[in-house]
């Protein structure tokens, strides 16, 4: 018996987004925590005033999602990005998402330790890093941006705990403290001390001491020891914390 070729039936009327979360961390010591977490936001020039948005736009015909997300940021933040570094975060598809038409986002995140100063090029008339407890408020962003923006600070949060990418964020050689402030960045929380150094020195080859001590810079009190990188690319056993039940 020939079985018959299956007609493929089209979906029209909707459109394939990309959008993308850059994350860094402040490095303004002296604020409260010591560390930020900030996100890359941009501003259309349609939107209204004072709206924000993440980077994101709609994929080419022949273009892979990861070449459309370092494409868009480009083109409306001014900020290059790495591709090796970017993660997928999720797909988002509420058919209410978006006013104008119905539209499906892949999202991805992407952390970077320094990033340029930002200068969007096209599709854009301002964009900037904003704090990522600032954007926790519903009505600064647009479509369910600060929906995204939430899932990929925990795929993030996953990271650290995983993976030594926290080092990232820290000097070549860095105090405790200096890698702590990470941890709360994007904890959104005080991480207790002594808990931290015997979690990071329990997993071998995270971080390796140095002879050299510092006593100035991180927190007052006894000189701290300096650490430099290890080699390992998997921490075993994960750097976890309690996570809090209130909202974040």
């Amino acid at each position: 018996m020939v079985m018959a070729n299956p007609k493929r039936t089209k979906q029209g009327n909707f459109y394939l987004y990309v959008d993308t979360v850059v994350l860094t961390v402040s490095r303004e010591k002296s604020l409260e925590p010591k560390a930020r977490l900030q996100v890359l936001v941009m501003h259309r020039p349609t939107a209204p005033k004072g709206k924000w948005a993440l980077p994101g736009g709609l994929v080419a015909d022949s273009e892979d999602l990861p070449d459309t997300a370092l494409r868009i940021v480009k083109r409306e933040t001014g900020i290059t990005v790495p591709k090796a570094d970017l993660f997928q975060v999720g797909t988002y598809g509420k058919p209410n998402r978006d006013s104008r038409w119905r539209a499906i986002s892949v999202a991805y995140v992407v952390l970077i330790s320094e990033p340029e100063t930002p200068a969007p090029i096209s599709n854009s008339d301002d964009a900037r890093f904003m704090s990522y407890r600032r954007l926790r408020d519903e009505s600064l962003l647009e479509f369910d941006h600060r929906t995204i923006i939430r899932d990929a600070r925990r795929a993030a949060r996953r990271q650290l705990e995983d993976t030594p990418i926290a080092l990232k964020f820290c000097d070549s050689e860095f105090t405790l403290t200096d890698l702590r402030w990470v941890y709360e960045a994007f904890v959104l929380d005080r991480v207790d001390p002594a808990n931290f150094r015997r979690k990071v020195e329990q997993v071998k080859d995270f971080v390796r001491p140095l002879d050299s001590l510092i006593t100035f810079g991180s927190e007052p009190g006894r000189p701290a020891r300096l650490y430099t990188a290890g080699k390992t690319s998997e921490l075993n056993p994960p750097v976890r914390f309690r996570r809090k039940l209130r909202p974040r």
